[in-house]
């Protein structure tokens, strides 16, 4: 089978600390939501397969309550596995963002049209932008507690800045626009 981001990204997740599959789907959108997804379809059979492979385990917590949790954690195997990989050339980027892809051929629709899915594209990155805050405070306090925080914090820096500029461009381009009418 041929091996998948996924799989590397939810070892990489499970390297951190030991969690469950609903853990690593919310540390995914919450943490790398800026540059990486992975869809809940997706978590639970590559975490069958990791385990099948011996690259992590999984301890079921009983709940009274509540339904038992599967909680893995990565193996000796799994970190050698995601040391490999990540030791190997990164793939090039690519971006895909629907509201540009619109932008793009907006000669076709009257302008008000194009300067809504900018202000639609600005509203989203100013929030995405206020999580990215609060994440790095958050990781910046847990920083203090354990060093290995401090990667992920290089990658919210980058998500920040990344939503900066686009807010910036969308302000820049509804300007342009509106000199254009």
């Amino acid at each position: 089978m041929k091996e998948s981001i996924a799989e590397y990204g939810i070892l990489g997740v499970v390297s951190k600390e030991p969690m469950s599959g609903y853990d690593i789907n919310k540390r995914v959108r919450t943490r790398m939501g800026a540059f990486w997804g992975i869809s809940y379809g997706q978590i639970y059979p590559t975490l069958r397969m990791l385990e099948k492979d011996g690259y992590i385990t999984k301890k079921v917590v009983i709940n009274e309550n509540r339904p038992n949790r599967k909680v893995y954690s990565i193996t000796d195997k799994g970190i050698e596995k995601l040391q490999e990989w990540l030791l190997k050339p990164a793939e090039p980027e690519s971006v895909r963002i629907e509201a540009l892809l619109k932008v793009a051929f907006g000669e076709h629709v009257p302008k008000n049209a194009i300067i809504k899915h900018i202000e639609e594209f600005k509203i989203r990155n100013v929030s995405k932008l206020e999580k990215a805050i609060l994440l790095e405070k958050e990781l910046k306090t847990q920083l203090k507690k354990n060093e290995k925080y401090f990667y992920s914090l290089l990658t919210v820096l980058l998500g920040k800045n990344m939503h900066k500029a686009s807010i910036e461009w969308a302000d820049n381009a509804m300007k342009l626009i509106s000199e254009q009418i």
